[in-house]
């Protein structure tokens, strides 16, 4: 069997656009992954595009090979879009090795150690929700109703972003940041996660994810002044190692980092010391095969695994295969307030119920793209 084609489609995906890639074969096989970006879809989709163009005519069963002869490819850019476009080849080759073999793709990598995925609802308290039936979360007094719909679908856990009266873009520490978080909206954000927490117990997780936002010093005010609250975790992006670890040192709250990160070197100083309590590679960015040595790496020093996915179902089923075979698995993040069309674009509905994913039992990642579909949502951030 031989790669004949790599292709690219593309779809409208609310605040991102969904990127998929299609890879076919001389034998018929196709094989499927998302590898939806954000802010930088025409350079990822020029990147799939010109790496894959490098792989025509080879074995797709040799997908070690393939991935190993993409990064000496660009061992100039090391990271970033080059290795978010290896990723996404990668997965739609373990897709066509699953169909080939008639296993998911998880059976690739030892088998399911976990019988379902536990899952989160992120960006829980958008002011302005893609679902019709989603509260939305326009100041503290819609927070009730936020929980009560969390509560009702099973959720077990949420993640939220700094609320509205701390992300107030004309608030005057918004409109001269210097990395250091404002007594005003210190407090504005301790309000708005006690509110959460009130509303919905003890018993449901809460993260916190304030991304490239601040300096540690502002992490540090923060991560104190979140204690009482118990947080499932704080997610705080860092490039220094040794700065992040006086925040794990110098607070009880948890700590979560890696969606920006690729590849085991990037995640290396982080782990080896002890920065973090919980890893967050990117499934769709930093790969399937990647992504696994990544967590088994991370497992030996005691971390937990937690992937970032703010991806799509295609998307979601790539890190839910990776997921089933770690004993270090946490919890994975879920896009439940999204586009209708999200489970129109694929030939299998991904839902949770009570706050986890079934495992796909179909061979491959367990779905494939409806293209007619993904051809009458086209994306509009971008025109090729």
């Amino acid at each position: 069997m031989r790669i004949t084609n790599i292709e690219t489609l593309s779809c409208e995906g609310g605040w991102r656009t969904h990127n998929f890639v299609k890879v076919s074969t001389d034998e018929g096989l196709v094989g499927y992954s998302e590898c939806t970006c954000m802010h930088s879809a025409p350079m990822l989709v020029a990147a799939i595009k010109h790496l894959g163009s490098q792989v025509i005519g080879q074995n797709p069963l040799n997908t070690e090979a393939i991935v190993q002869m993409l990064y000496r490819t660009t061992q100039r850019q090391i990271g970033g879009l080059a290795h978010q476009a290896i990723s996404g080849i990668d997965a739609a080759l373990l897709d066509i090795k699953g169909k080939a073999l008639d296993v998911p793709v998880y059976h690739l990598f030892g088998g399911p150690i976990q019988e379902r995925i536990r899952v989160y609802w992120t960006h829980f308290g958008r002011d302005v929700p893609y679902r019709d039936d989603v509260p939305p979360a326009r100041s503290i007094a819609d927070v009730p109703a936020m929980a009560a719909e969390a509560k009702r679908l099973g959720f077990t856990a949420v993640k939220t972003n700094l609320g509205p009266d701390a992300s107030n873009p004309d608030a005057w520490w918004n409109r001269n940041p210097s990395g250091d978080i404002a007594n005003e909206q210190l407090d504005a954000v301790v309000n708005w996660i006690g509110a959460i927490r009130d509303a919905l117990g003890p018993e449901i997780g809460i993260a916190l994810d304030v991304a490239f936002r601040y300096k540690m010093a502002g992490i540090l005010k923060l991560a104190r002044a979140l204690e009482p609250f118990r947080l499932m975790w704080l997610e705080a992006e860092t490039l220094d190692a040794e700065s992040l670890r006086t925040v794990r040192l110098g607070s009880e709250t948890p700590i979560c980092i890696g969606e920006s990160m690729r590849r085991c070197h990037e995640f290396k100083p982080f782990l080896e010391s002890h920065a973090l309590e919980i890893i967050m590679p990117d499934t769709v960015w930093n790969g399937i095969t990647e992504g696994k040595k990544v967590a088994d790496y991370a497992n030996t020093y005691d971390i937990l695994f937690a992937p970032h996915n703010s991806h799509g179902t295609l998307g979601t089923l790539q890190a839910v295969n990776l997921c089933a075979t770690l004993s270090n698995f946490y919890i994975l993040e879920f896009e439940y307030d999204d586009l209708p069309w999200r489970n129109e674009i694929v030939t299998d509905l991904v839902e949770p119920k009570d706050g986890f994913l079934e495992l796909p039992t179909k061979p491959g990642l367990g779905t494939a793209l409806n293209e007619d579909a993904i051809a009458e949502h086209p994306p509009s951030q971008w025109r090729e």
